[in-house]
């Protein structure tokens, strides 16, 4: 049985966006369009990135992306790594683990028009706690949301509490309870 990854606890919960009133020809647009701004992010991290072919609706995304890295030093670890919670058997991908003003940071990036604080903050409380389950020693000082907007500007929302930790962790014990009534399939 495949673990379930962090968004998918929180769309099985009923704690993520509802999307239903949205054609789901535009879902495929936006999600395809955040797909390209990951990819396009996680190469210049490696240094592969030829800016030349990004594609004219991901570059204000990406531009944006540029000056939050200069504006707080941003200095990358590791993009969308692949993390499994040794307790609590889910699994996630974190946009970026990295530092940010000296402090080690996970970021999560949404390239969107609005921003929804209260889901991003569950999605870092649970990609903070795979980290700091793996990485004792390593632990995250902070958590940001990073609203890279269409506009070429960025805003940064601090979205570091222990209670997102609580909250996330309570609706993975939801998770499993509707998983064993056989309401939701452990698909991740």
């Amino acid at each position: 049985m495949a673990l379930p990854s962090v968004t998918r606890i929180l769309q099985a919960v009923g704690l993520s966006p509802d999307f239903s009133f949205v054609k789901e020809e535009t879902l495929k647009r936006a999600r395809a369009r955040g797909a390209a701004l990951h990819l396009a992010i996680r190469y210049h991290h490696k240094g592969t990135l030829d800016e030349s072919t990004l594609h004219a609706e991901i570059e204000p995304g990406f531009r944006a992306y540029l000056a939050f890295v200069k504006a707080t030093e941003h200095v990358p670890i590791a993009s969308e790594l692949e993390l499994v919670h040794p307790q609590w058997n889910y699994i996630g991908h974190p946009d970026r683990i990295g530092w940010c003003n000296g402090k080690r940071v996970i970021v999560d990036y949404k390239y969107t028009a609005g921003f929804d604080k209260e889901y991003v903050r569950l999605q870092l409380a649970g990609y903070r706690l795979l980290w700091d389950a793996t990485h004792p020693r390593e632990l995250i000082d902070q958590t940001l949301g990073l609203h890279l907007k269409r506009d070429g500007f960025f805003a940064i929302h601090d979205l570091t509490d222990n209670e997102g930790q609580q909250d996330f962790l309570a609706a993975v014990v939801i998770y499993r309870a509707l998983e064993r009534r056989g309401v939701i399939s452990g698909l991740g």
